[in-house]
C-alpha cells in the first residue's frame, strides 16, 4: 500500500469510483462535481495495486474560541471533509494512517486545531479526536413557527450562486465553535452536488452583497425540505429567515434544519408534542434529535493555550499528555503528535511550556479528553468520568469553576 499526495490526472477517476462505490454518490456520472470539491483542499490517498482506494481530503479554515465577545480569537482549523475507503482497501489500517499522515502535514504548516465529521464514535479517537457538543435538529412544520417577524420578498438562488453564498457563510455572525472552511472548490463543490436544491436570500450589504440566506433541498412538492447552510449577520436578519421558512407552510409539510446557535428552537414551535405524536410514522413526521457528530482535536497545544483568554484567576498545573496519533505517523515527519510533558496556566495571559513543576498537581489526559475540557465541550469532573483524564479533585473543581464556555457551534457541517 502506497500513501501518495492525490494526482487529479491519475487519481481522479478512481476517487469518483470509490465515491460510487461507498454510496456517497449514485453513479460516477453524478460524481462530476468531486473535482470541484477537492479543487483548493490538501489531498491524500492510499494507493492498493497502483489505485487510488482511500482518499482523505483537508480544507484551510478557522475555528473561534469564545468565552466573551471580546475575548474571542480565531484559531488556524484543519477541516477533515471527507475520509473514503473502498471495499478494496477495508481493514488494511488505510484510513487511520491517511488521517495521521493528512494531521502531520496540516499541523506542520500551521493548523492548530482538526476537526471533523465522524461516521460513528470510536474510530477517530485512535488518532486523538475527541467527540464535540451534542448538536439539536428539528424537523417540524414550518406553518407551526411562532414567528411574527415581518419579512421581506427574497431572491431566488440556484448553483450559480455558490461564490456569493460562500462569502456569505464567511461573513455570518460566529460565536463559540463556529468554522469558516475557506477554500472556493469545497463550497462550490457542496453546492453542485444537490439534486433538488432550493434557496432564498437578501441583498443588503452596503455594496449589494448577499447578507442572510437559506440554502438546502427539497424532496418533493410538500418537503421535506432541508436547510443544509443558513447564514445571517444580526438577529434580526435570522428571525427574517424564520419567517421566510414559516411562509412556506401552506404548501411545504415539514423542514429539518440545525438549531441555530442564539435560541432554543423549541421556544418557536406550537405545540411541539401534539405535532410529534399526531405525526409520528408519516413522511412528514416532527421531531428533534440530538447527537454529537463532530470532534476534534489540539494540534499545537503551545498556540492554542496561547490563544486562551479566560477571566478568571489563574490555574496552574502539569499536564502529562498523551496523544495516540504517534503510532500512524511515520518517522519522516517533524510532527508526531503532542504527547509531553507541560506546565500549564490558563487565566487571562495562558501559556504552556515544556517540562514539569513539582509544586503543582498535575492533570493526566489523552489528546481528545483535554481538547473536551480546552473546549468546554465536558467539564473535567465529568470528563474524569467517561473519558482518558485524571486529576485530584481539587484540580478538577477548579478547572470546572474556570472553563465555562458557550455551547459550541460550528455552523457550518462537512
Amino acid at each position: 500500500m502506497e500513501l501518495v499526495t492525490f494526482d487529479r490526472d491519475r487519481d481522479l477517476d478512481a476517487a469518483k469510483r470509490v465515491w460510487k462505490e461507498v454510496g456517497w454518490v449514485r453513479s460516477i456520472g453524478e460524481a462530476g462535481w468531486l473535482a470541484d470539491f477537492l479543487d483548493g483542499s490538501d489531498c491524500v490517498v492510499a494507493r492498493v495495486d497502483g489505485e487510488a482506494e482511500c482518499v482523505v481530503v483537508c480544507a484551510n479554515g478557522s475555528i473561534r474560541y469564545e468565552e466573551f465577545p471580546d475575548t474571542a480569537t480565531d484559531l488556524s482549523m484543519c477541516a477533515v471533509t471527507a475520509v473514503t475507503t473502498s471495499h478494496v482497501a477495508r481493514r488494511l489500517g488505510a484510513a487511520r494512517r491517511l488521517t495521521a499522515l493528512s494531521l502531520a502535514e496540516q499541523a506542520q504548516s500551521g493548523a492548530e486545531v482538526a476537526r471533523l465529521g465522524m461516521f460513528d464514535q470510536g474510530f477517530y479517537d485512535t488518532v486523538g479526536f475527541g467527540t464535540g457538543n451534542y448538536v439539536n435538529r428539528f424537523m417540524f412544520d414550518p406553518s407551526q413557527l411562532k414567528v411574527t417577524h415581518p419579512f421581506r420578498a427574497p431572491k431566488r438562488l440556484t448553483k450559480d450562486d455558490w461564490s456569493v453564498m460562500r462569502k456569505a457563510m464567511i461573513a455570518r455572525k460566529r460565536g463559540h465553535g463556529s468554522c469558516v472552511v475557506l477554500p472556493e472548490g469545497f463550497s462550490k463543490g457542496e453546492i453542485q452536488h444537490m439534486e433538488s436544491p432550493f434557496g432564498l436570500g437578501y441583498f443588503d450589504g452596503s455594496g449589494g452583497e448577499l447578507t442572510h440566506f437559506i440554502w438546502g433541498e427539497a424532496e418533493a412538492e410538500n418537503g421535506p425540505y432541508s436547510v443544509e447552510w443558513i447564514a445571517y449577520q444580526t438577529t434580526d436578519q435570522l428571525f427574517e429567515l424564520l419567517a421566510l421558512i414559516r411562509s412556506l407552510g401552506d404548501q411545504v409539510y415539514s423542514v429539518h434544519m440545525q438549531e441555530p446557535a442564539e435560541l432554543q428552537f423549541q421556544d418557536l414551535i406550537d405545540k411541539p408534542f401534539r405535532n410529534e405524536r399526531s405525526r409520528r410514522g408519516s413522511k412528514f413526521e416532527t421531531y428533534q434529535s440530538v447527537f454529537a457528530t463532530e470532534q476534534l482535536r489540539i494540534l499545537n497545544l503551545q498556540s492554542c493555550i496561547e490563544k486562551t483568554r479566560l477571566q478568571i484567576e489563574d490555574i496552574r498545573f502539569n499536564l502529562v499528555l498523551d496523544d495516540p496519533v504517534r503510532d500512524f505517523v511515520s518517522d519522516d515527519h517533524n510532527w508526531q503528535g503532542i504527547s509531553g510533558d507541560y506546565v500549564v496556566t490558563l487565566g487571562e495571559n495562558s501559556f504552556a511550556e515544556s517540562g514539569n513543576s513539582p509544586n503543582l498537581p498535575t492533570l493526566s489526559a489523552s489528546v481528545g479528553a483535554f481538547s473536551r475540557m480546552w473546549f468546554g465541550i465536558r467539564d473535567a469532573s465529568s470528563l474524569a468520568l467517561t473519558d482518558t483524564l485524571d486529576a485530584p479533585i481539587d484540580l478538577l473543581e477548579d478547572l470546572d469553576r474556570g472553563i465555562r464556555l458557550p455551547t459550541a457551534n460550528s455552523g457550518w457541517e462537512f
